[in-house]
């Protein structure tokens, strides 16, 4: 919807372009069409002068990438910034340092009208962004994606293998690879359960966010914060959404039609 409350019209172009894969998606009447995902390193001129929208909205966090994009694009850009709307006030000391997909997540989470929320998103860096109940942007908490740490060990480390990060059905490893997955899958749930409850805590007074996780690992570790013992839990993260960010592209486009 834009700022009269109609849904705006036209086809939109969607672009989040994260440090290792860029999603590509058409928008129109409110729905998202198919993703395509592209490893940022390979994304080429190409794969833009093609596409045909009225116009377009990117959040980018690779500048060598956002220059190419603008470059190619064959339609109006809108770059996502603190200073597009996006139905989201920010309490932020410096906001132009806070990144464009954080942005678009946040926008995506006060669309929700379910607040406070707080987005946990699981990319090369999982991070956190805090929305209170009043939809205003408070800050976040950053900490090494899962195929970050698993790069980490297998570099700085002479005998650790490059391990791809795939479900688990035990706490204990028969194997190195299989013992680094426990470790790191484990280490995210724990990650998520003490941020949350600290958020919790120091920025909601104890009232319970909304927790959306979104990024390459959401369903794995949202999986596996659900389970303890064996048993059922009260889950930790309440929904998972994998298109979050572009759906919070859509916002803002809608916003700024």
């Amino acid at each position: 919807m834009n700022s009269s409350g109609k849904t705006s019209s036209g086809r939109i172009l969607l672009i989040d372009v994260s440090n290792s894969f860029t999603k590509i998606a058409h928008s129109r009447n409110g729905k998202i069409g198919s993703v395509r995902r592209i490893p940022t390193r390979d994304l080429k001129p190409s794969d833009l002068t093609t596409l045909k929208a009225d116009r377009a909205v990117i959040a980018s966090v690779v500048p060598e990438v956002s220059r190419m994009i603008a470059a190619s694009l064959p339609c109006p850009p809108i770059w996502v910034d603190h200073r597009v709307p996006g139905g989201v006030s920010i309490n932020y000391p410096k906001p132009s340092s806070i990144g464009a997909d954080r942005l678009a997540n946040a926008a995506a989470a006060v669309s929700l009208g379910k607040l406070p929320a707080i987005v946990v998103d699981f990319g090369t860096a999982v991070t956190f962004d805090v929305i209170d109940g009043k939809g205003c942007y408070r800050g976040g908490v950053i900490a090494p994606g899962l195929p970050t740490a698993a790069s980490a060990l297998h570099e700085r480390t002479a005998l650790l293998p490059l391990t791809k990060i795939t479900s688990i059905k035990s706490s204990v490893g028969k194997s190195t690879g299989e013992a680094i997955r426990i470790g790191l899958l484990l280490g995210a749930v724990g990650l998520v359960r003490e941020t949350v409850a600290r958020l919790t805590e120091e920025v909601f007074r104890g009232k319970k966010p909304l927790v959306i996780a979104t990024g390459g690992d959401a369903e794995l570790v949202a999986r596996l914060a659900a389970r303890s013992g064996g048993k059922k839990v009260i889950p930790l993260i309440d929904k998972v959404d994998p298109l979050l960010t572009l759906r919070g592209l859509q916002v803002i486009a809608e916003r700024n039609s």
